[in-house]
């Protein structure tokens, strides 16, 4: 099994509870991340929102389609949002989003889903993200927007994380947890440059006092826990 449907498993059992769990340990930090996405989704009519889990935390009322696509669908939100015509959910990959043509939407999220695509290795690793960052670019239209919600690290943690990464991977599966990869936020940024993407903006998120950690309400003061806001545009010669 890869690192990757290890997570899904995970997901898979926690997904109907997840969006009410994770929005009330930490309400500040979706309403936080709200401020960047709503603004940034102004002038957007198509948008897809990629493993969002439930959580839908903008204004979505001036769209004129949203879907949210996640490896484990959670019927408590499909229930929740069933009287909303322009809203649908279905099952897709981030990887490929094989269900979804080129050049479809005008915006595409991804709310705290990186830190989940941890491959076996830390290359293997950055070779995940940048598929799923080309597999989003992809299906935005030309001049798109690509807004990320990230969970990050301070560097030295994330020094930490690169010299036991096994061991670490190691601890999620016998936590029977999704294998977890937290870049800091320097990493991240940098890797996404390397590729080639343009950052249009970058910003910290400011978080609550707790955070929902393996399903545990935990202190964020006691974790290594940051968030960062990231919005890059589809330009020409983006994948």
């Amino acid at each position: 099994m890869d690192k990757y449907q290890q997570s899904k498993l995970f997901f898979d059992e926690v997904i109907d509870d997840y969006a009410d769990e994770t929005q009330s340990i930490q309400p500040e930090f979706y309403r936080n991340a709200a401020a960047f996405i709503d603004v940034a989704l102004s002038g957007c009519k198509d948008v897809l929102d990629i493993g969002n889990g439930g959580v839908i935390n903008y204004d979505f009322a001036h769209l004129a389609r949203l879907d949210c696509a996640d490896l484990s669908l959670s019927q408590t939100a499909v229930k929740r949002y069933a009287s909303y015509d322009h809203i649908a959910f279905f099952a897709s990959d981030i990887f490929d989003l094989k269900e979804i043509d080129d050049n479809t939407y005008d915006a595409v999220i991804v709310q705290a889903v990186l830190h989940h695509l941890a491959g076996s290795t830390r290359k293997q690793t950055d070779q995940n993200v940048l598929r799923a960052l080309s597999s989003c670019m992809r299906v935005l239209k030309p001049g798109g927007r690509l807004l990320i919600v990230e969970s990050v690290v301070p560097r030295s943690f994330e020094l930490i994380e690169r010299l036991f990464y096994p061991l670490m991977q190691l601890f999620f599966k016998l936590c029977k947890f999704g294998a977890v990869y937290q870049y800091s936020a320097h990493s991240l940024g940098r890797l996404i440059q390397r590729e080639g993407y343009a950052i249009m903006e970058s910003a910290p998120i400011a978080l609550d006092r707790y955070v929902w950690v393996m399903r545990r309400k935990i202190p964020t003061a006691l974790t290594p826990c940051r968030a960062v806001w990231l919005f890059l545009k589809k330009e020409e010669g983006n994948i």
